[in-house]
């Protein structure tokens, strides 16, 4: 079970990169590894070697990544990887059916999960591609027996991607619940009507006593979610929002702009982050801090399979707000960024972000 002491946060993808590496290093039996991007540029490169590396040491190696978020992952690196023996699979849905052609279009797999010897765990929303370095993110790493529903979910994923049932029969025997309080993993699966992490957002902003942190570099509520923001607001409940004022996707930035105003009317308090933050998650009060690769939007709560993980312990919350704390107080509010004085040309950047986004997801 874990104790304070095994919850390691990190808050740049940087930082993230070298505690992952270092437990790379120590593999001895196996390496699980499944994210959405990961591509052979001079960063994806050191991890490729060690990969291939501790396959050759036969250290049972799986890698799951998503073809469209590696698409620029080379065909040379691919074959290398399976030479040396690492057991490499793409997600792509296409090839399931399930819920009509547009689901096997954009369904994606946008977990961010690393598990070392089914001990060592890693979480969040980190990616492999050498620009996101200086990005703030979070990633944590858990130790003990509550990875074993990270383990499960894995071998699901690997199956769906055309993987033999019998290579990964052994992480089958876990459960998805794990019988500790303080940590409860939150996956959501694309072709699921219902999300279990916009429940769990939803959840934190119809309970909370006091405060409510949400962060997410793309942000697009649906109207569950809305709701439970107004009725947080008028319990007299203090809402943070923090988004980057400008992100890796110029027509998401846009789509959360048109947020803003609203979001000022009832209260709550809209930050923006000068540089780019990809960190997803949301903090109530002092009782828990829910982290992982679920985006605050229709994509990830509609489409994506997500991987996120809930933990309750005071420690660990008190870290995550102190990190977050950090990230506010170096951001920008909308007055700062003379909010209602933008220009004609901005606010039609909107208008045409908003019908884009509401084609592109039918507007449901």
């Amino acid at each position: 079970m874990p104790s304070e002491s095994n919850y390691q946060i990190y808050s740049t993808s940087k930082d993230a990169w070298h505690a992952m590496y270092q437990a790379l290093l120590g593999a001895q039996k196996s390496v699980y590894w499944e994210l959405y991007i990961f591509v052979d540029d001079a960063e994806g490169k050191n991890f490729f070697d060690l990969l291939e590396k501790k396959a050759t040491q036969g250290v049972d190696v799986k890698l799951i990544i998503d073809s469209l978020g590696s698409f620029w992952v080379s065909r040379k690196r691919v074959h290398s990887l399976k030479k040396a023996g690492v057991d490499v699979h793409f997600f792509s849905q296409r090839k399931f059916r399930y819920r009509g052609i547009w689901r096997k279009l954009v369904s994606r797999t946008h977990r961010k999960v690393l598990v070392i010897d089914e001990e060592v765990g890693f979480i969040g929303g980190v990616n492999i591609q050498k620009h996101m370095a200086e990005w703030l993110d979070i990633q944590i790493r858990l130790e003990g027996n509550v990875v074993h529903s990270l383990l499960r979910a894995f071998a699901k994923m690997y199956i769906i991607c055309g993987g033999a049932k019998k290579e990964v029969k052994h992480l089958l025997k876990y459960k998805f619940r794990v019988t500790h309080d303080e940590v409860d993993f939150i996956y959501d699966e694309g072709n699921e009507k219902r999300s279990r992490a916009r429940k769990k957002y939803t959840e934190a902003l119809l309970k909370a006593r006091e405060r409510v942190i949400l962060f997410s570099p793309y942000y697009f509520p649906d109207k569950q979610l809305l709701k439970a923001l107004w009725s947080a607001r008028k319990r007299g409940v203090k809402i943070d929002l923090l988004i980057p004022f400008r992100t890796d996707l110029r027509i998401l930035t846009y789509a959360a702009y048109t947020w803003f105003s609203f979001m000022r009317k009832i209260g709550v308090n809209v930050r923006l982050t000068k540089v780019m933050m990809h960190g997803k998650g949301v903090i109530m009060d002092d009782d828990w801090a829910m982290i992982g690769s679920s985006n605050i939007d229709h994509t990830s709560f509609r489409d994506n399979y997500e991987a996120n993980v809930k933990i309750s312990n005071k420690l660990f919350v008190q870290r995550m707000k102190e990190t977050i704390g950090r990230w506010m107080e170096e951001s920008m509010s909308l007055d700062d960024v003379k909010w209602n004085n933008r220009g004609i040309i901005h606010r039609l950047k909107e208008k045409i972000a908003i019908r884009l986004y509401r084609i592109w997801h039918r507007k449901r």
